[in-house]
């Protein structure tokens, strides 16, 4: 029946998987658990997480070379052995002892179904001082039936099952081996291949850990496949538009001029106790017009 798919990297997953075996053990339907650590080089966590291969339904599988979460979810699907994909994040928890449950109770052999995720403060901090919690409960902490308006924007696999005939339709592109827009442009191409998208109130419990400079390294990267991949996800990254719209206008020289201008004081902001989003996305819509320069110079 369902096929659980974990990618993992530099992260000790064990606690979780050992969350869903423990519910998979519940079932009555038949369920595997696949774990796949992308070359982690991260010893100690490595080490951890070979105990998943003591726990009922579970099986890790180590890479020998470092792919990217694309190539990894697709080598995921092609491992497992049931009718439906569930993909989840590994720095994951699930919020109750009923997560597998609902999504078996979901599956209706077409949709793709995604639940939802709620946020945890990083320990030891404010919340408003982290710039990723901040971030994330804004622009990420939504519930089903406000996912349900737009299905495919923003559209994320964190937490996402999907029929097997709709994998073999639709793989994410492995293309894209950098941090970013993977699970963007697969949600664009469930689009334009008419296949359904619902969404259940199943929530995963994400703790937030990112230091403020690793959310900004990692917002910078899906900044850089956005460009890299434009032609393929125009019209459902939203800055994007906003880039391509001022390049037209002949304004993305004043843009670069600016963002060189403020580009410390931004940062300041975004790396300090009281980031402000506003401000993320001015960095984010100067640092993407200066890069469409460099790309293109």
């Amino acid at each position: 029946m369902l096929s659980i798919l974990i990618p993992v990297h530099n992260c000790d997953c064990t606690a979780f998987v050992a969350a869903l075996s423990a519910q998979a053990a519940a079932l009555s339907a038949p369920c595997e658990i696949i774990v796949a650590d992308d070359a982690s080089d991260d010893a100690a966590a490595r080490a951890a997480n070979r105990a998943i291969n003591r726990l009922p339904h579970a099986r890790l599988i180590e890479l020998p070379e470092n792919r990217g979460q694309a190539y990894v979810r697709n080598f995921l699907a092609e491992q497992a052995r049931y009718d439906y994909l569930l993909w989840l994040d590994s720095d994951l928890m699930p919020a109750d002892d009923r997560f597998l449950a609902r999504y078996v109770e979901a599956a209706d052999g077409r949709s793709v179904v995604c639940g939802t995720i709620v946020f945890r403060p990083p320990a030891g901090i404010a919340p408003r001082s982290s710039l990723r919690y901040v971030y994330a409960r804004a622009r990420e902490e939504h519930t089903a039936q406000e996912r349900a308006r737009a299905p495919y924007a923003s559209f994320a696999v964190c937490s996402c099952m999907a029929p097997r005939a709709v994998f073999e339709q639709v793989r994410f592109c492995d293309e894209i081996t950098t941090y970013g827009h993977e699970d963007t442009l697969f949600g664009k191409e469930l689009q334009a291949a008419g296949v359904p998208v619902r969404y259940i109130d199943n929530p995963v419990v994400h703790p937030v850990t990112d230091t403020n400079a690793a959310f900004l390294r990692k917002t910078e990267s899906t900044l850089v496949n956005a460009l890299r991949y434009r032609d393929r996800l125009r019209g459902c990254v939203h800055i994007l538009d906003v880039q391509e719209r001022l390049r037209r206008l002949g304004l993305q020289p004043l843009v670069r001029l600016l963002f060189a201008l403020f580009r410390r004081p931004l940062r300041r902001n975004l790396l300090g106790s009281r980031p402000r989003l506003r401000l993320l996305d001015l960095y984010k819509l100067g640092f993407i017009c200066t890069l469409d320069r460099r790309m293109n110079s």
